[in-house]
């Protein structure tokens, strides 16, 4: 008796819950025409990118290499590393709009990038100015 009504619930459940046939097929293939394709970018295109954000952070690297810290807020001076190196990110921008790629998502890319090098640079002047504080107070 419990395996009938089991498999009578499994059945109407399975019966209830639908098919993605039953969506209508005009709705389903209008929404990927709408869509910019990632995987549509020129091989190019990706270098370029990918060779100005490795400029990028490459400068970050050097201007981190040549800083001294001088006592001021880690976030102004992050600031202020990072305006230094950010023509470096121009190519992306270019390339990006020459392809055609949406400028939301141009903005995102870079974005992210931005972000990435601020945590980046964010944490080492951190450090460089923990170690600072840690050598004034045992030179006290």
């Amino acid at each position: 008796m419990t395996r009938c009504v089991l498999f009578t619930l499994m059945t109407l459940l399975a019966a209830c819950a639908g098919t993605p046939e039953s969506q209508p097929p005009a709705q389903a293939k209008a929404e990927p025409a709408k869509r910019w394709n990632p995987s549509t970018l020129k091989e190019e295109t990706k270098q370029t990118a990918m060779a100005a954000s490795r400029d990028y952070f490459g400068c970050i690297q050097d201007e981190l290499m040549h800083y001294r810290y001088q006592g001021g807020d880690s976030r102004y001076e992050t600031q202020a590393l990072l305006r230094r190196c950010e023509k470096r990110l121009q190519p992306i921008r270019t390339a990006f709009d020459a392809e055609g790629v949406d400028p939301r998502i141009t903005r995102r890319y870079l974005k992210r990038k931005r972000t990435q090098a601020a945590r980046f640079v964010l944490r080492n002047l951190m450090a460089v100015e923990a170690q600072a504080r840690a050598a004034r107070q045992t030179g006290e």
